[in-house]
């Protein structure tokens, strides 16, 4: 035959690698890297079952290889690869905004928001976006683009949201080839 299947023939069943061994529990803690961070979740649901498992958590899914990894050891690791980036954590804005969303039906999280300034750079997070820290050499955009994004938090008509006093804590960011800095996972997959 020309590698075409017939109905009449069986598929190759794929053999399970042999270290699947070691499956975690709702409730484990799994990690992985991203860049020079260490992100750290638990285990919400473990699907995939038997051949090919992966982790369900708060924080998004992980792979089954990622529940091998030793949680307690990431954040060394995550050290040592942090010194290869330029990095910064904002903090203490200037005309910071920050609003917090009605908890989620699903899962109760809080989604929040924030924008500022720190010097001539423009910190801003949406509801559901990563991280951003953009420089300005000319005021009068850096401005603009603060009042650009303050209106888009401001003006959210599908979340109720509150405005609070409390700045939320931000991320480590990191420089994008794009001329800004941004959450690592960002910089990761976009560069």
């Amino acid at each position: 035959m020309d590698g075409q299947l017939s109905i009449f023939d069986y598929l190759e069943t794929l053999q399970m690698p042999p270290n699947k061994k070691h499956i975690l529990s709702v409730g484990d803690k799994v990690g992985r890297i991203v860049l020079g961070e260490c992100r750290i979740a638990t285990v919400k649901k473990v699907e995939g079952l038997p051949k090919y498992p992966f982790y369900r958590t708060d924080q998004g899914c992980y792979s089954y290889e990622e529940g091998l990894e030793d949680v307690n050891g990431l954040e060394e690791v995550a050290k040592k690869e942090r010194a290869k980036y330029k990095t910064i954590i904002p903090e203490n804005l200037a005309s910071r905004v920050t609003v917090e969303y009605e908890p989620r039906r699903c899962d109760g999280y809080v989604l929040w928001a924030q924008i500022g300034i720190m010097g001539n750079m423009l910190f801003w997070k949406e509801d559901v976006t990563y991280q951003f820290m953009e420089p300005y050499d000319d005021e009068k955009k850096l401005k603009k683009e603060y009042e650009k994004h303050k209106k888009k938090i401001l003006d959210d008509t599908y979340n109720k949201f509150r405005i609070v006093d409390v700045e939320h804590p931000m991320r480590r960011l990191y420089w994008s080839q794009h001329g800004f800095y941004a959450d690592a996972e960002y910089v990761k997959f976009n560069g």
